[in-house]
This record gives structure tokens, C-alpha cells and sequence, in this order.
């Protein structure tokens, strides 16, 4: 087996025999009764992976490691290859490919006899004929050939011509706005042009042959800051296919031309998915100094996650502060680096709660500054990975999934290690319910940062996501060996457990982790959670008042869903709709499901969808309980992202089969 070596190097591999047909990598053709068809390297690759094990059923993962190297590449990527292959044994009957539901794919090559039979004519014709009619009849049989092929390479799927953009000048509404209108119209095409996938034209130039738009717009006067509408069309149809208006009124900072600038480019990364053939245009390159201490920088910045999982806001301040002193010196240098841009604006979302030390006006200043950062960024260089993942997450959080996917699937293509990316795309395919691809995702962006136990933990959350609960349980289990004091990964145990509803599992694990791992002397925030679990231990074998008594407690700690100062100290999720998501699962489990479906609904209403294992269709759902009242579907249908969302789920759970490929 070649392995993740065949993602290269196809001049070197020998022919191989496919039945009566022959692979030639080289020249990337499938000779078929001695007829080529020249296919694409990827379909070529993934066609050879099959063909090294026709006869056995090969499952995706296998067929990404094979075909891919293992990569980083979407689902739609694996997915328009397949259909390709499809189309190829159709067209060219060289072999058959099955697809075996919730396994994988068998290709079976077509024998020299049964292929010949295909072609021959079902009445065979007299040995004596008339030659004039041989002739004629090899004629037709040569032209429909021809024709047959010449239809299927113009009718084969291809990949996307490279798509062009044409910037109009941007139309000031009065004369004084000229230069303002001017500058706009060339930052535009500065950022745009650094798109792959995006190829630049001139306005006046004939439209092509592939995806056409114009980006049109107008300057009007404005306080404090002018309005800026821009519009773009589809040059072939004529129609609008996005239009935004920018306006400063209640937003001052970012400025209009920096939402403008990134609105653009947030909108073409999502309508050019994964697109990248083609370069971007040329730029200079980033400063070596800078590259440096930006590496340097995210290292610090990884401790800082550390500390703020272990609850230690000491350290996470002394850490942040470093990380700010050489965002600072990054910006000095060049005030638009894209990446020291990021820098400030994952330093301003960490976390996405009020920090104990800040007021409800220095956690929005906070969040303001996030999304200045953000737009700087995506205005700087709109192929930036770590800035399409971010958009992605913006995106997410109000349940516009499909968006967000784009983003992610843009951002993997672009750079397939780019740990953000995986790690985002992870979370995202895990929430839809596709939790074998967030698992290679996740594990991607763990081998790339293997010292980051925030990225770690996405493994086993991806296998408990995927119903390999004890796998997932020793992937927690090797990492609180190496973090005992992580009390993000022993939650996130016992929460599976909990589910699990298996409350030796989970009085068990409380003891070991107890002897094991402290001696018998866990630090007061570790040995109030092994205390939980006790307690969920006893609800689960009806014994449930202390565990209510905890929940109610935290309960009426958390408060309302309105941000509240210091509630960072408490909280284990990311917002106040994850801490209430995972109180309902907990209410749930100690038998409470009238509080459990309350909170529930708060939570959904506030965007939160924290555990993809406990959604509809998840390996560990709230209990039948709960699940049986009205209330419970009612709030999987409460609007139209949520319901999007439960859909999307619906057809992850589908067989294989039964999915266009």
C-alpha cells in the first residue's frame, strides 16, 4: 500500500490493471479497449487507492489516508470525486463501484469478456456480408463512440473554472465624497484580489464563460462616518445576489470602510466554498521578525488557555499581557499584519463570558474590539485561515450553519494544517452530527499542536460525539494523567458518564481519579466536582435530593442569560446558554425534567447547542423523560436555524447510501 504517498508523485507510479482497462498515472488516463480518458489528479488518485483494493470494501477514512495523505479536505471535496468515479464507470463500464451504507466503498473491475459483450451488437451479423455495409457499420459505431466521448468530457463534472470579479468605481453621491469614493473602490480590489480561486477583471472586459460577478456600489453622506452600499451581481443573469448597506450609527469602530471592506470578503469566501485553483495576486511577503514573535506570541498564548482551564486567572493575566506586549510590537511594525490582527482578536474573545475582574462595560468594549480586530484582518488578507475560522464562529453562533461551513471548508482547503481551521470544523460537522469527519479534523489540529490540551480535548469529545464512548474515555483519561488539575476534561468525563447513565462508572472514576491522580487530596475546585459525580452516582440510583440540591444552587448562581460580571469563576461552558445547556442535561438526569426543559429552552433561544452528543439523534440524548413531553420537540422547532440545524442532523444520520455522493 502506498499510503499518504500517493497524494504526490503520480509520474512515478507504474500502470496497473483494472480488469480489461489499465490505469496509467502518469498521464493520469484510463485506457479502456484502447480508448483514453484523461481524468483529474484527484479522481485519478482516489481511483488508484479503489484499484489497489478492488474486491474490498474500503472505508472513507482509509480512502482519505490513501487518496489524501490523511489531509484536512471537506465533505463535499470527498464527495465530488466519488461522483465523478461514479460517472466514470457508467461511462466507460471499466468497473463498478458500490457503496456498502455506513462502511465504504468496493470497487469491481469488469472483465475483458463482460466488457466486450457490452459493446458487441445483441444479433451477431452474417460473416458474408456486403462489405460496403461493414465499412458504413464500423463508421456508425466509430462516431457514436467519438460522440459518447466527446459528451462525457464536456458533461463530467471539472473542477470550477476560476471565477472572476469585476470592481465598477465606486459612485460618490456628491462631488466632495470623490476621493472618499476613489480610495474605497482601491481598497476594494486590493483585498479582493488576494482571494484565491478569484481571478480580478476589469469592469469594461467581456464577461466569460465561468462564474461571473460585479461588485458595484455608492459613497452617500453620512455622521460621523459616510454610508457605504455595495451590491453584487451575477453577470450572466443580471441578478442581485447579495447587497449590504454600512452605516456608523451605533458603530463607529471598526470603521464603515473596514465592515465594508470585510462584508465583501465574507461573502465571496462563503459563494467560493473551497475553491482555491488559481493564485492570489502577489503581495509582499510577511516580515521575518514578524513571523517570529507571532509563533512566539501563540505559544503564550496557548499557556494562557491552560491557565484559564485550570482556573488560574493569576496566570492567564500575566500571560495575556505578554501576549498583548508583542501583539503590540507586531502592530508597530505593520499595522495591517493579518495575523497580528488575529492575535488581538483571539486575545479579546478569551473568554466569551465576563472575566472575574471585569465590569458588564469592559466585557462589551472587549467584545468590540474582537470584531475591530476581525474586520482589520479579513480586510488585510481575506484568505487568512485563522480569520475565515473566526467568521465561521460568528456565524455559528447565529445558526447560519451553511455559512459557516463554507468558511470552514474555504479555510481547510487553503491551508489544510492550519490548527483554528480543524479545530473549528471539528466543532462544526460535530453540532451537525457528522462526527467521523470532526474526528479526523480534531485529530488534525491535536498532532498540530500537541502541547494545547484545549485542542486535545476536541478528540475525545469528537469519539464521544461518534458513540465510542470508551475510547473517549481513555482519550480523557490520558489527558487528565498529564493535567490532573484540568477541570474542563474531568467535567467533560463526567458529563459522558452522566449520560452514559452509569453510575458505577461514574463512583468509580470519582475514586481513582481521587487515590490516583491526588493521593487523596484533589485541590477544592477538583474535589467539588468529584463530589458532583458522587451525587449524580446516588441520583442515578434514585437517590437524587443531594444532586438537586447542588443544581438548584448553581442554578440560581447563574442567573438569567444577561452576562453578569465575575460569572467566568463558575462557569465550565463558554457563554451563560452553554452553562444553562449543560445544567438542563444534568437537571434531566436527576429526574427534574420540568426544570430541565426550561433551562433547555432558554439555552436554545440563546444560541447554544454546547453538547452535539446530547442533541436530537446524539449517542446520548436527555432521557426518555424528558424527550416524551411536547415541550421537548416544540423547542427543536422554536425557530428557523434550530430547525435547520435538527434537519441537518437528520440527513448526517442517513445511510450512506441513501445520500447523493
Amino acid at each position: 500500500m502506498h499510503g499518504g504517498g500517493m497524494t504526490g508523485g503520480l509520474a512515478d507510479r507504474q500502470e496497473l490493471s483494472l480488469g480489461a482497462a489499465i490505469l496509467r498515472p502518469a498521464t493520469c488516463e484510463l485506457i479502456v479497449l484502447g480508448r483514453g480518458v484523461t481524468l483529474e489528479p484527484q479522481v485519478m488518485r482516489a481511483l488508484l487507492a479503489l484499484a489497489e483494493r478492488q474486491g474490498q470494501v474500503v472505508s472513507r477514512s482509509t480512502l482519505i489516508e490513501a487518496a489524501w495523505g490523511g489531509r484536512a479536505v471537506s465533505e463535499d471535496a470527498i464527495n465530488r470525486v466519488i461522483s465523478r468515479l461514479r460517472k466514470l464507470a457508467t461511462d466507460t463500464g471499466a468497473f463498478q463501484l458500490t457503496t456498502h451504507r455506513k462502511v465504504g466503498y468496493r470497487l469491481t473491475a469488469t472483465t475483458s469478456e463482460a466488457l466486450a459483450a457490452e459493446t458487441e451488437p445483441s444479433v451477431r451479423t452474417p460473416r458474408r456480408r456486403n462489405a460496403r455495409r461493414l465499412v458504413l457499420a464500423a463508421l456508425a459505431i466509430f462516431a457514436v463512440a467519438v460522440a459518447a466521448f466527446a459528451i462525457w468530457r464536456f458533461t463530467a463534472p471539472s473542477t470550477p473554472d476560476i471565477a472572476s470579479l469585476a470592481v465598477a468605481p465606486i459612485r460618490p453621491a456628491e462631488p466632495s465624497l470623490a476621493p472618499e469614493a476613489a480610495s474605497l473602490t482601491t481598497d476594494l480590489q486590493a483585498t479582493l484580489s488576494r482571494m484565491k480561486g478569484l481571478r480580478l477583471v476589469d469592469a469594461a472586459a467581456p464577461v466569460g464563460q465561468g462564474p461571473a460577478l460585479l461588485l458595484t456600489g455608492a459613497v452617500s453622506p453620512g455622521a460621523p462616518q459616510s454610508t457605504v452600499t455595495l451590491i453584487l451581481t451575477d453577470q450572466h443573469s443580471h441578478a442581485r445576489v447579495w447587497s449590504a448597506a454600512f452605516d456608523s450609527r451605533g458603530v463607529t469602530d471598526p470603521t464603515v470602510r473596514e465592515r465594508a471592506l470585510s462584508a465583501a470578503a465574507r461573502y465571496l469566501a462563503i459563494w467560493l466554498g473551497d475553491r482555491t485553483r488559481g493564485e492570489p495576486a502577489a503581495h509582499e511577503p510577511a516580515d521575518p521578525e514578524i513571523t517570529r514573535m507571532i509563533a512566539d506570541a501563540r505559544q503564550v498564548l496557548s499557556a494562557a488557555h491552560q491557565a484559564r482551564h485550570n482556573r488560574d486567572w493569576a496566570t492567564f493575566a500575566r500571560l495575556e499581557r505578554q501576549t498583548k506586549a508583542v501583539q503590540a510590537k507586531v502592530l508597530a511594525k505593520d499595522p495591517n499584519s493579518p495575523q497580528g490582527l488575529m492575535l488581538g482578536y483571539q486575545l479579546a474573545t478569551i473568554p466569551e463570558f465576563p472575566r472575574p475582574d471585569e465590569t458588564q462595560a469592559d466585557y462589551e468594549a472587549r467584545r468590540l474590539q474582537a470584531a475591530q480586530y476581525l474586520a482589520r484582518a479579513l480586510a488585510a488578507d481575506p484568505d487568512d485561515t485563522d480569520a475565515l475560522a473566526a467568521t465561521a464562529r460568528e456565524y455559528t453562533r447565529t445558526m447560519r450553519w451553511a455559512e459557516a461551513d463554507k468558511l470552514l471548508e474555504r479555510a481547510v482547503a487553503i491551508d489544510p494544517n492550519s490548527p483554528d481551521a480543524n479545530t473549528w470544523y471539528a466543532y462544526s460537522l460535530a453540532t451537525s452530527g457528522r462526527c467521523e469527519a470532526a474526528l479526523r479534523h480534531a485529530r488534525i489540529s491535536a498532532g498540530l499542536m500537541p502541547q494545547d490540551s484545549w485542542r486535545q480535548m476536541a478528540v475525545p469529545r469528537m469519539l464521544h460525539c461518534a458513540g465510542r464512548t470508551e475510547e473517549a474515555a481513555k482519550a480523557y483519561r490520558d489527558l487528565l494523567s498529564r493535567d490532573p488539575g484540568n477541570a474542563f476534561v474531568l467535567h467533560d468525563l463526567y458529563l459522558m458518564q452522566l449520560g452514559a447513565r452509569d453510575a458505577a462508572h461514574l463512583r468509580t472514576t470519582a475514586t481513582e481519579i481521587e487515590a490516583k491522580l491526588w493521593r487523596g487530596r484533589p485541590p477544592a475546585d477538583i474535589a467539588q466536582l468529584l463530589a458532583r459525580m458522587r451525587m449524580a452516582a446516588d441520583a442515578l440510583n434514585g437517590r437524587p435530593a443531594p444532586f438537586l440540591s447542588v443544581l438548584e444552587a448553581e442554578d440560581r448562581a447563574i442567573g438569567g442569560p444577561d452576562p453578569r460580571p465575575g460569572s467566568g469563576v463558575t462557569k465550565f461552558g463558554s457563554t451563560w446558554g452553554d452553562q444553562a445547556f449543560m445544567l438542563a442535561f444534568e437537571y434531566a438526569e436527576a429526574g427534574n425534567a420540568e426544570r430541565a426543559l426550561d433551562l433547555l429552552r432558554q439555552a436554545v433561544n440563546a444560541g447554544s447547542v454546547y453538547l452535539p452528543w446530547a442533541l436530537p439523534d446524539g449517542p446520548h440524548e436527555f432521557p426518555p423523560a424528558v424527550r416524551a413531553d411536547p415541550a421537548y420537540a416544540a423547542i427543536w422547532k422554536s425557530s428557523p436555524g434550530v430547525a435547520a440545524l435538527i434537519e441537518r442532523r437528520r440527513q448526517a444520520g442517513k445511510p450512506q447510501d441513501a445520500r447523493p455522493d
